[in-house]
């Protein structure tokens, strides 16, 4: 009767009328239905397919909306003429995603201790901020609502003397989001300094952004000043309190140093990523570079992340006043990237005190998961460095390449230093460690592992 084959897949979960739509415009396109040929009407073609007229109908309203049909008055439906792109072809979009291994024991230094995160009193405080606030569905100020970073001010203050106003803090989706924004902040020939060994994010931050970098050497104080001082850098971006990977803390002195590198040139900036700084295991931490400074040459950074969870993407950083008006010129009319519900269950979070709790309960947990990896690692040779803050630890060897190959055979997961070098110049006997996520099992199973190396 007519030149039609549709079959309707019960399976699908598309309507039928949008299956009906998708057949007669396939069948349009490939010529099979040519120009000006009458459509059956929308009863016969019901009767003959055995469906209802009103989803006929529904398909040829569609068709005729996107030019696929003409309608014509008292006379019906007609086929318009749909001219083919060249080499058109149907394209289909699979994610392709590069296969990773999953190992039963991983020493990740990304990772938290999940079971210590504060579920029921993050849930509560969501719900009354989401049920009594119905304006943070609206837009807020993209540098963050101005509670949130009050909040965060009276805490870097107590906490890490770190000297600012609300007005100087600017509140971002992660510490890799904000650095984009810094980026962008200052002059394009501008020269980067980074850590080597070090935070391979933040290179191919600088790298996306055609940046030219210096890689200026690590040693057991952290970044080394005199090789700065070589160097024809205008900013350095450094990680004091726990160098990445190293472990290293930076001496007072050597931070002494790096503020006057800082201030003997107009246009120099030191970007101090203060990440992990919670986790001090020393009698007495150092403070933040921020609060020791004289001049105005500090962009202080952090992240909740460590401290919470990697999946909450609450950053933020602490602005210089030159760069504070740059902000505000060139991104006033952006939006910020943490929803305002998340910001305000944060400032609850802090300011009501489960904070400071929730920080001294992990950090409990994580120094006696630090004590039984030094115990299990000084039955070893090797010399540990990193344990007085962060939440890795470095383990030297002249084995280390031979302990890793043999741990990925034991479905276990070490970390290579080389692998966060950023020249040609490898380290070579490092194994790096994260102890965050490791549960008591794990320490066992590696503590098996380490037997032959033992005395």
């Amino acid at each position: 009767m007519f030149n039609f084959i549709f079959t309707a897949d019960k399976e699908s979960k598309k309507p039928l009328y949008e299956q009906l739509y998708s057949y007669v415009a396939n069948e349009i396109r490939n010529n099979n239905l040519i120009e000006n040929e009458r459509m059956p009407s929308k009863k016969a073609l019901a009767k003959h397919l055995g469906i209802s007229v009103n989803t006929v109908e529904t398909a040829y309203s569609i068709l005729a909306e996107e030019g696929y049909l003409r309608s014509v008055p008292r006379s019906g439906f007609y086929v318009c003429r749909i001219e083919a792109p060249v080499g058109g072809r149907e394209i289909e979009y699979a994610e392709e995603k590069a296969p990773v291994k999953k190992y039963k024991t991983d020493f990740k230094t990304n990772t938290v201790d999940v079971a210590s995160f504060p579920y029921a009193t993050w849930v509560k405080l969501s719900k009354e901020v989401l049920y009594s606030n119905p304006e943070y569905l609206n837009a807020g100020d993209v540098k963050g609502d101005y509670e949130l970073r009050e909040s965060i001010a009276k805490y870097l203050h107590e906490f890490r003397g770190v000297r600012c106003s609300p007005a100087q803090i600017v509140v971002g989706a992660g510490i890799e989001y904000l650095t984009m924004l810094l980026t962008e902040l200052f002059d394009e020939k501008s020269v980067f300094a980074l850590e080597n060994p070090g935070y391979r994010k933040i290179n191919a931050i600088l790298k996306n952004n055609n940046r030219r970098i210096n890689y200026i050497d690590v040693d057991e104080t952290g970044l080394r000043t005199d090789k700065l001082k070589e160097s024809d850098s205008d900013i350095v971006y450094v990680t004091p309190s726990h160098q990445f990977p190293t472990g290293a803390v930076m001496s007072v002195g050597r931070r002494t140093e790096l503020l006057s590198w800082a201030e003997e040139k107009d246009g120099r900036y030191i970007i101090e990523d203060d990440y992990n700084s919670e986790f001090n295991f020393s009698v007495k931490p150092v403070p933040a570079m921020q609060g020791l400074a004289v001049s105005d040459r500090v962009i202080y950074l952090s992240t909740f992340s460590r401290v919470l969870a990697p999946s909450i993407r609450i950053a933020y950083m602490v602005l210089p006043k030159e760069i504070l008006k740059k902000f505000n010129e060139h991104f006033s009319s952006y939006s910020s990237t943490v929803p305002r519900f998340e910001q305000h269950t944060l400032d609850r979070f802090i300011s009501d005190g489960y904070f400071s709790r929730h920080l001294s309960r992990v950090k409990n947990i994580y120094r006696k998961r630090r004590d039984r990896l030094m115990e299990i690692l000084g039955g070893t040779d090797f010399a540990i460095t990193g344990e007085r803050a962060g939440l890795h630890l470095v383990a030297k060897t002249p084995c280390a390449k031979e302990i890793i190959k043999k741990a990925e055979q034991n479905d276990m997961k070490l970390y290579d230093m080389d692998d966060y070098c950023m020249t040609e110049n490898k380290r070579g006997n490092f194994v790096i460690i994260g102890y965050a996520g490791a549960s008591d099992e794990d320490m066992e199973r590696l503590d098996k592992f380490l037997e032959e190396y033992k005395h």
